[in-house]
């Protein structure tokens, strides 16, 4: 039982440094656009459509650069569309520049052009490693495939 309580005291210690070392959280909002569709494809599958897009562009605000989108999306004959992809920003950040990776996910309706959704940075390279964070999209798709997106969320620095 010693031994138990022992063990549980290191983890619970090992814990607090690990969140003692972590920088709090700090509040992220901006735009991204569109500017190039580099990639385009669509295909049925049964009533539903999938389109595959590959897109580059702008991104403002707490993260500033470039990216490269690549998104699936299904749109299903009720006009509901969901779409996931991976969001990759070369970019500077408080200060700091490097490689971010985010996957994002989210729903919208085809008839509005109006979707939203979340993104979450999985890997980050350069003076950016470390960053996490989750962010909440809010965006339009012009007919020619061109979105324009909100973010806002939060992202903080980990050892």
């Amino acid at each position: 039982m010693r031994r138990f309580v022992s063990i549980l005291t290191l983890i619970g210690l090992l814990l607090l440094i690990g969140e003692a070392q972590a920088s709090p959280p700090a509040p992220a909002s901006g735009d991204y656009g569109v500017t190039v569709i580099t990639g385009f494809s669509t295909r049925a599958a049964g009533p539903n459509t999938i389109i595959e897009q590959t897109t580059s562009g702008t991104i403002t605000g707490t993260l500033s650069g470039t990216f490269k989108d690549e998104i699936k999306a299904v749109v299903h004959p009720n006009g509901v569309v969901g779409a996931q992809g991976t969001f990759t920003c070369t970019c500077m950040v408080a200060g700091r520049s490097g490689t971010l990776k985010l996957v994002q996910v989210s729903i919208g309706e085809f008839a509005a052009q109006a979707f939203e959704g979340h993104a979450v940075i999985v890997s980050a390279t350069g003076d950016l490693r470390g960053l996490h964070g989750v962010l909440e999209l809010e965006g339009t798709v012009n007919p020619n495939g061109f979105a324009t997106v909100s973010y806002s969320g939060g992202i903080h620095f980990e050892p």
